[in-house]
């Protein structure tokens, strides 16, 4: 009679035993996917049309921008790998063949902001980022950064944003006087 039991028991045993590991292997398969779709994943390829969701961060103002525009052509058949290469500036956030999303930080003003900085030779100007990753010089100001108080050159030197234009006039008239 206990020989029957201790055999009974090691059955149960394996059953319960048995039944972790399937348990573990489903929790393995909905966390991961599957090793088959985590193939069929690196397998995925760009789409004609495919819409690329860029969000743009900017340190400088702490705004952010979100821009969606079709993928280029030459981008078609391109993998996750190939995507990531040829924007090696963004961070690949979700990959479809469909859709892409990624972001970028950039230690700029956003669009909605003018700046006055300095050009090349120390003169100031007005520029304004259009295109959401560079300035472009609206207005030159022919003020040398030279000629600020010393303690305004750093701060103007990486760039002071403004609202807008009357802002700007009204900043330079706190110059003047």
């Amino acid at each position: 009679m206990e020989m029957k039991e201790n055999k009974r028991t090691g059955k149960q045993r394996l059953g319960l035993l048995a039944g972790l590991v399937i348990v573990a292997a489903l929790a393995v398969i909905l966390t991961y996917g599957g090793a088959s779709s985590a193939v069929s994943r690196t397998r995925e390829t760009v789409e004609e049309d495919c819409e690329l969701i860029q969000t743009l961060r900017y340190a400088r103002c702490g705004h952010e921008v979100v821009r969606r525009v079709k993928a280029d052509k030459e981008y078609k058949g391109c993998t996750l790998q190939q995507m990531q290469q040829a924007y090696a500036e963004w961070e690949i956030t979700s990959f479809s063949p469909a859709q892409i999303e990624m972001s970028r930080s950039l230690s700029l003003y956003c669009p909605d902001h003018l700046v006055v900085l300095p050009d090349g030779a120390g003169v100031l100007g007005v520029y304004e980022n259009k295109y959401g990753d560079g300035y472009a010089l609206r207005t030159q100001l022919d003020i040398p950064l030279a000629d600020l108080p010393e303690s305004l050159r750093e701060t103007v030197h990486l760039g002071l944003g403004f609202s807008t234009a009357e802002e700007i006039e009204s900043w330079l008239e706190t110059l003047e006087s």
